[in-house]
């Protein structure tokens, strides 16, 4: 059970790095290789790298997501993985500050932060019911005339399947971006 469970939530790994002043071309090479490296491996569903948001704030952030904790955890133990990383060491400042979040969490926990506290569940609140509002009316009005020659068991299947991953790959990401400085404030 405890498998399957780990099977079925996605994961993700947010970094927060700290390239040495001067060498960030270098680095930003380097991360390249173990991203590609990272994309070989079973369940990799792209990575991302943020760079500084100022000069004050010099770090980047890299995320990564796999489809499950049991894959992310083959690539966050491998030797390959180990070997980039080594390979990133001369272009540091100081090691990458590193977060593994595995469920619900990760779309309320921003990248690079030096705590791994969420919002107020009451903000969360907010903003999963905006994202279900913006995407479930919209999903009915659109889908409701395509699919009423269905049964409604198939019908609704398929309505909360376009509907949950609108909002896993589209709406709470957007969300949570605009709604950022007072999630976090």
């Amino acid at each position: 059970m405890e498998n399957e469970n780990a099977q079925a939530s996605h994961a993700t790994i947010f970094a927060t790095a700290f390239p040495a002043a001067g060498k960030e071309a270098e680095w930003e090479q380097a991360i390249g290789e173990l991203i590609r490296t990272s994309m070989s491996f079973p369940g990799h569903q792209g990575s991302i790298v943020l760079k500084p948001e100022s000069a004050e704030r010099p770090h980047y952030r890299v995320i990564t997501k796999f489809d499950s904790v049991e894959n992310m955890r083959r690539w966050y133990d491998s030797e390959e993985r180990q070997q980039k990383v080594r390979q990133l060491a001369p272009f540091e400042h100081k090691a990458a500050d590193i977060q593994q979040l595995t469920g619900f969490e990760t779309w309320f926990t921003p990248p690079g932060t030096e705590s791994t506290a969420t919002p107020p569940k009451y903000k969360m609140f907010v903003v999963v019911w905006i994202a279900v509002y913006l995407t479930v009316l919209p999903m009915i009005a659109l889908l409701k005339p395509m699919t009423a020659s269905l049964h409604p068991w198939i019908a609704g299947g398929l309505l909360s399947a376009i509907t949950v991953a609108s909002m896993t790959w589209v709406t709470l990401p957007v969300l949570s971006w605009l709604f950022r400085r007072w999630l976090y404030s």
